[in-house]
């Protein structure tokens, strides 16, 4: 299958291009979906930001591991630069999106867009909070602390 103009590595000609154009008018896939990839663009636009401030969100979590914001597993999680999609970079996105993959609302779907997405970026007082409430009841914690970074957690 070749590549689509929105894959990296696209070496197509300009009658490809023309035959992947995104549609004036909006398929019902691409209406269905639209909300939850505006929600998706949203939802990456507010990490940036909060990546944008690593002194401000120095704690970030991905699954049950805690690490600090300067991670060198994070930062490979984090895209080097973000803009949000607009005109016909965000149809063709758009499109992909509705047209490629059916679970709009899942983690695999998040993750399939970007990996960042799975990302929780934390200031002290949140990550305070999130590690009170992931106690078990004896006290021990249920989640890990970054063996790379080594996180000190933050205490009252």
């Amino acid at each position: 299958m070749p590549l689509a103009p929105w894959d990296a590595g696209f070496n197509g000609s300009e009658q490809d291009i023309e035959e992947c154009a995104p549609p004036r008018d909006r398929c019902d896939w691409c209406l269905f979906a639209q909300p939850s990839f505006d929600n998706l663009l949203s939802i990456a636009d507010s990490l940036w930001r909060r990546y944008q401030a690593p002194d401000e969100n120095q704690f970030t979590v991905r699954g049950r591991s805690l690490h600090r914001t300067t991670c060198s597993y994070i930062r490979r999680s984090m895209p080097t630069e973000h803009v949000r999609l607009k005109g016909e970079a965000y149809d063709r996105a758009l499109q992909k999106w509705a047209h490629e993959h059916h679970d709009y609302n899942s983690i695999e779907g998040a993750e399939r867009y970007s990996p960042h997405l799975l990302l929780e970026l934390m200031t002290p007082d949140e990550t305070r909070e999130w590690t009170a409430s992931r106690a078990r009841p004896r006290g021990k914690p249920d989640y890990r602390l970054c063996k790379m970074c080594r996180p000190e957690v933050p205490t009252a």
